[in-house]
């Protein structure tokens, strides 16, 4: 898929999300057409930029790996991780650790319906006024961490095949690690 040059917009001229076209410095480190590294969200730019300074990560790219997968329904899809590293193993220098990273809010990664013991919370137990838009916006929620937990079954056991770790980064972790 091209990028766009234009960021999308909501109906108040607002952009929805913060992206746009990174300008890599590194042009050597980079896997890829580096004119092309588009951003698509304020915590990839700042993986990017990362990336791209830390001498510890010998190669990188954003949306490099497809990850095909099968569908529960049978109907086959492709996956594409955030970004791709190449890292250099603080135990051997001559190894170069391969990653895959999705990057996600920790309220994704992490959802507020999900309670203690690791079940789902039902509408009842989880929405204090039972409208009709906040029980709409507890099936998308849902819906959409099912997706996510689909892809990222698939792809964690595509990467342990193909000598990749797949790593999911929020908000919090980036933080813990001084990227943001």
């Amino acid at each position: 898929m091209k990028p766009s040059l234009h960021s999308p917009t909501k109906r108040n001229g607002k952009k929805f999300y913060h992206n746009g076209f990174y300008q890599v410095k590194n042009v050597d480190k980079y896997i890829g057409d580096p004119t092309k590294v588009m951003y698509r969200s304020s915590w990839e730019l700042k993986f990017f930029m990362y990336a791209d300074s830390n001498p510890a990560i010998k190669r990188w790219s954003s949306e490099f790996i497809v990850i095909p997968y099968q569908h529960e329904n049978g109907s086959f899809h492709r996956y594409t991780p955030d970004i791709y590293i190449e890292k250099v193993n603080p135990k051997d220098p001559d190894i170069l650790d391969k990653y895959v990273i999705e990057i996600k809010p920790y309220n994704e990664v992490f959802p507020d319906f999900i309670n203690e013991n690791g079940s789902i919370m039902s509408p009842e137990h989880y929405i204090k006024k039972p409208t009709p838009t906040a029980l709409e916006s507890y099936e998308y929620k849902l819906k959409t961490y099912q997706k996510n937990l689909y892809k990222w079954t698939k792809a964690k056991y595509w990467c342990s095949n193909n000598g990749y770790t797949f790593l999911i980064m929020h908000e919090k972790y980036m933080k813990q690690m001084n990227i943001l």
